[in-house]
């Protein structure tokens, strides 16, 4: 059953990696509206959200869009609460989805910049429900803690986006129609509050952050609890992107 009420310096982020936005972004797509799933359709024709949901790390070496780093994620220390956190000047990914929902839903704007903030939202909803997304400044959201994973030097931020995603042992359409069945049981989104996802990430770090000694093999009992948090982050994700975008589109 899918439980909704759990709850860097520069990195070298892809957030969920590109399997878990497909996946998120898939199983979110039955769950608009229809003026919604009207709007995405006009703002980016031909594609799902899920692809959709790749475009903010594909754009990531542009110089262009070399400010959207930072947007990634956010930097905060463990005694520190979300709602006392002060977005730092470059910003962060609370910021971001809260300036890209109010992007998106400004008719003033053109469709290209709405359809630019579409990508963006549909890509930060997801990233902030990673764990290590908020994150911990001084080892870059995990991204300098080194583990072994089947026999593999690997990071831990690299474990969480990607290969805890993996370690179901399911191809993406498949996933996707593991998430419908956990949805189809709770389509509760509440709260829909991105200050309350960070919150749920940054109290899931304690069990991030057990695997044991640095630099060793993950024990099977940690690749199995990163496998069913991942899923319920996922499965999260997706319900609460589909009822951001539903919002923002003024459904009934």
């Amino acid at each position: 059953m899918l439980g909704l009420g759990l709850a860097a310096v520069s990195q070298s982020v892809l957030a969920y990696g590109s399997q878990g936005h497909l996946i998120a972004g898939r199983a979110a797509e039955p769950l608009l509206c229809e003026q919604a799933a009207r709007a995405v359709e006009e703002l980016v024709p031909g594609e799902d959200l899920g692809e959709i949901g790749l475009w903010a790390d594909r754009i990531r070496s542009d110089s262009g869009y070399a400010d959207s780093a930072p947007w990634h994620y956010m930097n905060i220390p463990d005694d520190v609460r979300i709602e006392d956190f002060a977005h730092p000047p470059e910003r962060d990914v609370l910021w971001a989805i809260g300036h890209f929902s109010g992007q998106l839903g400004d008719p003033e704007l053109g469709d290209r910049d709405r359809a630019e903030a579409l990508k963006f939202l549909v890509h930060f909803v997801v990233d902030i429900h990673q764990p290590l997304h908020v994150g911990l400044a001084e080892d870059r959201g995990g991204n300098s803690v080194r583990i072994l994973y089947r026999g593999e030097g690997e990071n831990l931020h690299r474990f969480w986006d990607t290969l805890a995603v993996q370690s179901a042992g399911l191809d993406i359409a498949d996933y996707v129609r593991a998430l419908a069945d956990d949805i189809g049981q709770s389509r509760d989104a509440r709260p829909l509050d991105p200050a309350v996802w960070a919150a749920e990430s940054q109290r899931l770090r304690p069990q991030v952050y057990e695997f044991g000694r640095r630099g060793q093999e993950l024990p099977d009992t940690y690749v199995e609890l990163a496998s069913r948090i991942t899923r319920e982050r996922l499965g999260q994700a997706a319900v609460r992107l589909a009822a951001t975008l539903n919002a923002v589109f003024s459904c009934d």
